[in-house]
C-alpha cells in the first residue's frame, strides 16, 4: 500500500471510529463512582480494548480521545469538571491492550514490556501519594495484571499450539484485562490527585477508606467489563483477526 493510500485509510479509520465512540458515549449511561458524588464511570470504556485490538497503539487511543472530546462538545451536560481530568483513561486502556496483544517489537523490545511499564509508572505515582501508601491492598489487581502480561509475553506467546484458539483465547482475556484495569488505575489515581490535593475536599483517611471499601465493587464491575470486552474481541478475531486492516500482530 502506498504512503498516500495508507494515510487516507488511517485518516478514514480515525474519523469513523472517533465518531462511533462519541455515539457510544452518548447512548450508554455512566455508573456512579462509589464515594464520589457526581462522578460517573463510563460503560463505554469496554470499547477501549476493542479499539486497541483493531487500530493499534496509535490510532486506537487517538480515536478514543477524539471521540471523547467530540462527545464533551456535543453533550456537555453529561460531563463534570472531573471528566476532563480523566479524559486520558480510556485512551490509555486502548494503548495497554494494543501493546499487550501485539507480538512485535518496539525499539528492540517486545511491546508487552511497555504495557508493564505503563502499570509500573502508575504504581510509582500511586505510591508517592499518602492515600496510595495507605491503600496498598487496592493495587493487588494491578499486580495481578502485570503478572499475567508477563506470563503471556514470556511464555504463552512462545508456545506453538496446534489450535490457535488455545493461545488466542487467554491472550485476548489478558489483553482485555490490561486495557480495562489500566483505565481504572489512572482514573483512581486522578481521583486522589483531584479530591485530595487539588480540591482538598476529602481528608486522606476518609479517601483511603472509600478506596478500600470499593475493592469488591471494583472487581465485579471490572470483571464484567473484561468479560464483555473479551466476548467482542474473540468474535472480532474470528471474523477479521487475520485481516491486514487489523493494526496489531496477534499471531
Amino acid at each position: 500500500m502506498s504512503p498516500r493510500k495508507k494515510l487516507s485509510l488511517n485518516t478514514g479509520l480515525l474519523a469513523g471510529f472517533s465518531a462511533l465512540y462519541a455515539v457510544v458515549l452518548k447512548i450508554l449511561p455512566g455508573i456512579p463512582a462509589y464515594g464520589f458524588l457526581g462522578v460517573k464511570i463510563q460503560i463505554a470504556v469496554v470499547m477501549a480494548p476493542i479499539y486497541g485490538f483493531i487500530l493499534g497503539e496509535i490510532l486506537g487511543p487517538a480515536a478514543i480521545l477524539l471521540g471523547t472530546l467530540l462527545a464533551m462538545l456535543l453533550i456537555p451536560s453529561k460531563y463534570t469538571v472531573f471528566s476532563f481530568f480523566t479524559i486520558l483513561c480510556a485512551p490509555l486502556g486502548a494503548l495497554a491492550t494494543a501493546l499487550t496483544l501485539d507480538r512485535r517489537t518496539l525499539w528492540r523490545l517486545p511491546k508487552w514490556i511497555y504495557s508493564i511499564l505503563i502499570y509500573l509508572t502508575l504504581l510509582s505515582a500511586w505510591m508517592v501519594t499518602d492515600v496510595g501508601r495507605a491503600t496498598i491492598l487496592y493495587t493487588a489487581p494491578y499486580f495481578t495484571i502485570m503478572t499475567l502480561i508477563f506470563l503471556k509475553g514470556a511464555f504463552l506467546d512462545k508456545i506453538n499450539f496446534r489450535r490457535k484458539l488455545l493461545s488466542i483465547t487467554p491472550s485476548l482475556v489478558i489483553g482485555a484485562a490490561a486495557g480495562i484495569f489500566a483505565d481504572h488505575f489512572l482514573g483512581s489515581l486522578e481521583g486522589i490527585i483531584v479530591f485530595r490535593y487539588l480540591l482538598e475536599a476529602v481528608d486522606p483517611e476518609t479517601l483511603a477508606t472509600f478506596y478500600l471499601a470499593a475493592i469488591p465493587l471494583v472487581l465485579v464491575e471490572r470483571g464484567l467489563m473484561i468479560l464483555t470486552a473479551f466476548i467482542i474481541l474473540i468474535n472480532l478475531y474470528l471474523v477479521i483477526g487475520r485481516s491486514s486492516y487489523v493494526k496489531i500482530k496477534l499471531e
